[in-house]
């Protein structure tokens, strides 16, 4: 005879796996975020060498950068996801890859502003010691 209230306790069901349809909609939140922190970052950093010394150019250098290496790399990232999401089915290995993902977007646009402006600062301050 079939209960009409659901599993007994004493017979536990496996974790359900999330839908992998949100996995597009969640990246492209967080490619969103990320750019807009490295642009922060990116803005303060710049700001924070031009006033320590840099040349101004190095402004246009930090612009030309974000735009050409960060959105497109973003953008690819939020693409595949959604593409992926519409024709994956849910699995836990799904959502592995997608965690490890979603770290490896939040790390590059944490640490590449630091790594970019330090190491323009460095060749700045190189070619400046170079006899003309």
């Amino acid at each position: 005879m079939a209960s009409a209230f659901g599993p007994r306790l004493w017979k536990r069901l496996p974790p359900s796996v999330p839908a992998a349809r949100s996995l597009g909609r969640r990246m492209t939140l967080h490619a969103a975020a990320a750019l807009l922190v490295f642009a922060a970052l990116q803005i303060w950093l710049v700001s924070s060498a031009i006033a320590a010394g840099a040349p101004s150019a190095f402004i246009i250098v930090a612009l030309v950068m974000l735009i050409a290496l960060a959105l497109p790399a973003a953008r690819l990232t939020e693409r595949r996801w959604y593409h992926l999401s519409r024709q994956a089915l849910a699995s836990w290995g799904l959502h592995a890859r997608f965690r490890r993902d979603v770290r490896r977007l939040w790390a590059a646009a944490l640490a590449l502003p630091f790594l970019w402006v330090s190491g323009a600062m460095a060749a700045t301050q190189g070619f400046a010691a170079i006899p003309l």
